[in-house]
């Protein structure tokens, strides 16, 4: 079974980029659902849907793949209109705070991911610090709905938000 899982992932992760011919392959040896993570662009959300992908995370990786790349709550938007419910969409990379959860299920995200957050409060205080720390953005995220009005995330819209730029400002990835 060993050799089995080696070979697999062999083939699956061989050490070199992955392109879009490979889903026929993953589809026909899995029939689960298949999400794709770190689309940045109306078009890799479009061929996702067009692979029959079951969902996709609009990802830049933390940052930490590059140093330069868009955030994932500024191509939100646009990906989120661009497939409508064709897919689930779900955001991932720079999520902080409550608000910022409230943010990118306002825009479309139907799920909203947590890495670093949580890690910092496991290495911090064990699972009681990664619980203490999903507490503690639940509250903010409850904190922010209620400044906002909303009581429950069914609510959430793009409405409810507004872009400001301040002087000196610039955008992602320029």
């Amino acid at each position: 079974m060993l050799a089995a899982a080696a070979h697999w992932t062999g083939l699956v992760f061989p050490g070199v980029s992955h392109g879009w011919d490979q889903l026929d392959s993953l589809r026909r040896s899995w029939d689960g659902p298949i999400v794709l993570k770190g689309i940045l662009s109306v078009e890799d959300a479009k061929l996702a849907v067009e692979y029959g992908i079951d969902g996709i995370i609009i990802s830049n990786h933390g940052g930490r793949q590059l140093d330069g790349t868009l955030a994932t709550l500024d191509v939100l938007p646009d990906i989120a209109g661009a497939v409508g419910d064709d897919i689930t969409v779900m955001l991932d990379s720079g999520v902080r705070t409550g608000a910022d959860i409230l943010k990118a299920l306002a825009l479309g995200a139907k799920a909203v991911f947590l890495g670093r957050p949580i890690v910092y409060g496991l290495g911090i205080n064990g699972t009681a610090g990664a619980r203490a720390v999903l507490a503690g953005l639940l509250a903010d995220l409850d904190l922010a709905m209620g400044f906002a009005g909303i009581k429950r995330v069914s609510e959430l819209q793009p409405s409810l938000l507004r872009r400001v730029q301040y002087p000196g400002d610039t955008l992602s990835n320029l």
